[in-house]
């Protein structure tokens, strides 16, 4: 029988990935935060997509079992919580593989399992839950997974079920792709509330972006790398029109009144160019825009 996949973070991704390796042969449990989303999922002992139903298992921080194989698929502001959470179950030389958005969460859990084999991972797919544990495949993409500093065999078995899965040697490049995109089109569309393609109609906002993707480029120059064939703002518009009609997650974020991603798209970033002593003003204004949002959410949530 094969080894169980044990899967922090039952969101969207979390979910669609439980049924991915269900398919796949594996034992799936999922770990919840509480109580209440323990007792909503015994309501279904699986997650429904469209019409099909895949029988998953759940339990809570403490379960008894020791966890071999972890995919983490929280937000990766929930990282550090989640993870203490579980902490003692995981075993050194566990199979890791940390599925998020942003980044630093991904070299923080591989610096708290330095005998594991920790992967990184980034995936295009769109998955939205309708009510919980019960999901829709929205659009269907590819998952990149790899490791910044050795290959492991045990990453091909991960392609057997329905979702397109790729062993990427340059999962950090993908990874900073990614960055880039999201920190030139998430926190514009947060802040001015618009749909993604509007960053290239309105000529202000267009300005905006051009100076944004400018200032991501001196910060991956300093850290050494080449993340396009041509210029940032030519792929972020590209991306931008083919995703036109789409809210960002950073303003759905808002929206429904979450915290966001923001620390570890925008911030980090941010952070980095700190480290390399450059300005880059159009971001660390952003990143203050968002994160004065989100206090205002908090002081609101909190009468």
């Amino acid at each position: 029988m094969k080894q169980r996949w044990h899967i922090l973070g039952a969101g969207s991704i979390g979910c669609l990935w439980a049924c991915h390796l269900t398919e796949s042969g594996y034992p799936v449990s999922l770990i919840l935060r509480n109580q209440q989303r323990l007792t909503q999922f015994s309501e279904k002992s699986g997650i429904q997509i469209g019409n099909d139903f895949f029988a998953v298992s759940a339990e809570l921080a403490d379960g008894p079992l020791p966890i071999q194989q972890l995919l983490v698929t929280t937000k990766a502001i929930d990282t550090i919580d989640a993870f203490n959470s579980i902490r003692e179950r995981v075993a050194d030389n566990a199979r890791v593989v940390v599925l998020q958005n942003g980044m630093g969460s991904q070299q923080w859990i591989k610096a708290q399992l330095p005998n594991a084999d920790v992967t990184w991972a980034s995936t295009t797919d769109g998955a939205w839950l309708k009510s919980p544990f019960s999901l829709v495949h929205a659009g269907k993409g590819f998952t990149r997974i790899g490791s910044p500093d050795t290959n492991y065999p045990w990453l091909m078995s991960l392609d057997n079920g329905f979702l397109n899965v790729e062993i990427d040697d340059d999962i950090s490049g993908t990874l900073w792709r990614k960055l880039a995109i999201n920190c030139a089109i998430n926190p514009l569309t947060a802040v001015h509330q618009c749909k993604n393609g509007d960053l290239i109609k309105n000529p202000d906002y267009l300005a905006t972006m051009a100076a944004i993707c400018t200032e991501v480029e001196l910060v991956t120059k300093a850290e050494g790398l080449r993340l396009f064939e041509g210029p940032l703002i030519e792929q972020a518009c590209q991306v931008a029109e083919l995703t036109a009609d789409n809210f960002s997650s950073m303003l759905q974020d808002i929206r429904h009144q979450r915290t966001t991603e923001i620390s570890h798209i925008t911030g980090y970033l941010c952070d980095l160019a700190k480290q390399h002593h450059l300005r880059i003003p159009t971001n660390q204004l952003y990143l203050r825009k968002i994160e004065k949002i989100q206090d205002d959410i908090k002081l609101n949530q909190a009468f």
